[in-house]
């Protein structure tokens, strides 16, 4: 599993914010989808 700020334009903040939706690695952002995961986030 990978960490999520080893992505692209994913920073510690980013990465705080994922975490608190539930998305807690590249892997399961990937399977989320972008779209997805931005909604989550609003």
């Amino acid at each position: 599993m990978a960490g999520l700020t080893s992505m692209m334009n994913i920073g510690k903040e980013m990465e705080k914010k994922l975490t608190s939706i539930g998305i807690e690695s590249s892997e399961k952002l990937i399977e989320a989808g972008a779209k997805n995961a931005f909604l989550r986030l609003k």
